[in-house]
């Protein structure tokens, strides 16, 4: 029997994956510089403070993970679900 040969795709290719990094660092570092840049007319005394919608993005996004994480305990099946008919 012969060997299948899987192709990675773009994004699986380490230079691409370093290259990927790279560019979400700059952008980071970008937005945190463009702080200093930037008036803001804020509504709340909190959004006066330096990197406030960084450490939000931050915040939300692992909340988002965590909230998934949890529902993921009561939601899957088992994995022959489908399977366990026949």
């Amino acid at each position: 029997m012969p060997e299948t040969v899987i192709n990675s795709g773009y994004f699986d290719q380490p230079k691409t994956k370093k290259l990927l990094w790279r560019l979400l660092w700059f952008v980071c570092i970008l937005s945190l510089v463009l702080e200093f840049f930037v008036h803001r007319h804020t509504n709340f005394p909190q959004e006066d403070f330096f990197g406030f919608y960084g450490l939000l993005g931050f915040i939300a996004c692992s909340a988002s993970i965590l909230l998934a994480k949890v529902l993921a305990l009561f939601l899957k099946k088992e994995e022959d679900y489908y399977d366990a008919d026949k």
